[in-house]
């Protein structure tokens, strides 16, 4: 694990095969995992503390709550509703009842790739992932549907001996999940977006800016000018929505591509100060 220190807070890192360790060595691929979490097995994961991982994901939570901070703003989640998560993401976890159960389904960027799914241009989970919905409510027997997909992914994925369709396998049933992804929640995504409140839209808008040019750009004021507001105004409309600052979110950001580049091992320090236009 990486941390670094962020406005006096740590952000940590974890990879996808530190999340669950003792399950990837006895895993047929090593670039997906689907896993039973509860309480009492998530002693890794320290409460208040900011975290990224170098994967994509959903948790379905089956049983209990779970009070989180994801995507700058707090949740409180409970049966039968998900969360997203990406490498971009920030997460936090605030407060878990003892009978919480979820089940979580994360993989990379590259087996994605390789399966030949997701990615291939701007699609619609990739859309959920990054922008608009992070935590959403599902109907119970969408639930049920998905539960089976993922417990099936698993048992293909743990199987002592590869079959030899096995590929073929993990591959469909990564498509009908994606669809069914795609078709339980694009809908609710557009509304959200179309029915959100001004300083929702200018929030969702100021925090897209940042992720497309926190690269060359990291002062308030030229997101404030960008969006034709004052800077004063920005502020004051983000710290109400998110409960940060629109700096904290810029620098957070910053942050979280140093760390992801870093744990690459793809770049050296010189590298990245040149891609981020550090002086």
């Amino acid at each position: 694990m990486l941390a670094f220190e962020i406005m006096d807070r740590r952000i940590t890192f974890f990879t996808l095969k530190e999340f669950v360790a003792e399950q990837m060595n006895k895993q047929q691929y090593e670039g997906f995992t689907i896993c039973h979490l509860q309480k009492s097995n998530m002693t890794d994961i320290r409460s208040y503390e900011p975290m990224r991982t170098d994967s994509f994901g959903m948790s379905i939570i089956l049983k209990g709550k779970l009070g989180m901070r994801i995507g700058f703003s707090e949740q409180e989640i409970h049966e039968n509703m998900a969360f997203l998560h990406s490498p971009t993401t920030i997460i936090e976890f605030l407060e878990m009842n003892d009978d919480l159960e979820m089940i979580s389904f994360m993989f990379s960027l590259d087996f994605a790739k390789k399966i030949g799914m997701f990615f291939q241009g701007k699609s619609s989970l990739d859309f959920l992932f990054d922008y608009y919905l992070k935590v959403f409510s599902l109907r119970e027997p969408v639930v049920k549907r998905f539960v089976v997909y993922l417990e099936h992914l698993r048992e293909v994925n743990l199987s002592p001996t590869p079959t030899i369709h096995q590929a073929e396998i993990i591959k469909s049933t990564f498509a009908l999940l994606n669809y069914e992804i795609e078709s339980e929640l694009m809908d609710h995504v557009i509304g959200q977006v179309v029915l959100s409140g001004r300083k929702e839209k200018l929030c969702l808008d100021f925090i897209t800016l940042v992720v497309d040019q926190f690269h060359t750009h990291r002062s308030v004021q030229h997101y404030a000018d960008c969006l034709f507001v004052s800077r004063k105004y920005l502020s004051r409309v983000i710290k109400e929505v998110t409960g940060l600052s629109p700096l904290q979110i810029i620098e957070q950001t910053l942050m979280a591509e140093v760390t992801a580049k870093l744990r690459s091992n793809f770049y050296s320090i010189s590298d990245i100060m040149q891609q981020l236009n550090f002086s």
